[in-house]
């Protein structure tokens, strides 16, 4: 039953179409500046539109609801629903918060953004609400990653991937990986590390295979592996099964690992030590 819900949206990037405003304000704009700006505007609208719509919906259905803007730590400990509005960002950002709350994405844009994860958009919000308060919608368990990090476990989970890399992107990224009994040194452009829902996104564009998305295995690929001579590679990517354990060491004195894009990064120095595996906690999404 739901009894209260919290709205996450998506940052208003009015800020940022202002300051692009001001930089060319003594210029003449070049055309793609003016494309460009007049899509974040149309894009801003549509968000504005979408966010009315799921408000009146619920006030409508007298359904309480708290109103946040997405941050990288949010207290959902109050609610039994978390909404995000927005796109695969805003409802990523929700994700790694979600313990036993149902998740339910809402892609305020469907023309521009990207929302894979959002099954609803402002067209169909009413009639999936009505589903889910008869307790009839459909409900779907997505896997995500615990990360340990010198053995201290990681406060957020991840939904999608996890890239390890040098914290500079031409600089060569250097680690050890291990999975099982077996352990290789490698010199790449970055390790990424996937769930199934993840597995459709850079990944795949990195050579992975996209996997079912209600799979529990996770997935890992190197970005660009150098291959030295007389080294029999055998981690060169592929499928780790629900109860395996992938293990990388920092080879590098300016490591990084990004959790789910930019907006979750931590430092991975020489000597640190990073665990992954799969989280004993899905989050339960509205599919």
């Amino acid at each position: 039953m739901v009894r209260n819900v919290l709205l996450v949206v998506k940052k208003s990037s009015r800020s940022a179409i202002s300051a692009g405003w001001r930089n060319w304000v003594s210029f003449r704009r070049p055309a793609w500046v003016q494309a460009d700006m007049r899509r974040q505007r149309d894009a801003q609208q549509a968000h504005r539109e979408t966010l009315a719509c799921v408000e009146r919906l619920l006030r409508e259905r007298q359904v309480p609801y708290r109103l946040i803007e997405r941050t990288v730590n949010l207290d959902m400990a109050a609610y039994d629903l978390v909404i995000s509005v927005g796109g695969d960002g805003t409802f990523m950002e929700a994700a790694r918060c979600v313990r036993s709350q149902l998740l339910w994405g809402i892609n305020s844009d469907p023309e521009r953004s990207v929302g894979s994860f959002c099954s609803a958009t402002r067209l169909s919000f009413g009639l999936i609400l009505e589903k889910l308060l008869r307790a009839q919608a459909k409900i779907q368990e997505l896997q995500r990653i615990q990360m340990t990090l010198n053995g201290k476990p990681f406060d957020l989970l991840i939904m999608n991937d996890l890239l390890v890399t040098h914290s500079k992107p031409a600089a060569t990224s250097r680690y050890w990986l291990k999975i099982g009994r077996r352990q290789e040194d490698h010199r790449s452009s970055g390790l990424w590390i996937a769930t199934a829902a993840g597995s459709t996104g850079a990944i795949r564009s990195a050579g992975g295979k996209a996997l079912s998305r209600v799979s529990r295995q996770l997935q890992y690929r190197p970005r660009e592996l150098y291959r030295r001579r007389g080294v029999d590679y055998k981690l060169n990517g592929g499928v780790i099964e629900p109860r395996a354990r992938l293990e990388v060491g920092s080879l590098m004195r300016e490591g990084l690992i990004c959790a789910d894009g930019e907006h979750v990064t931590v430092p991975f120095r020489y000597g640190d030590h990073l665990a992954v595996s799969l989280s004993p906690y899905p989050v339960r999404v509205v599919g």
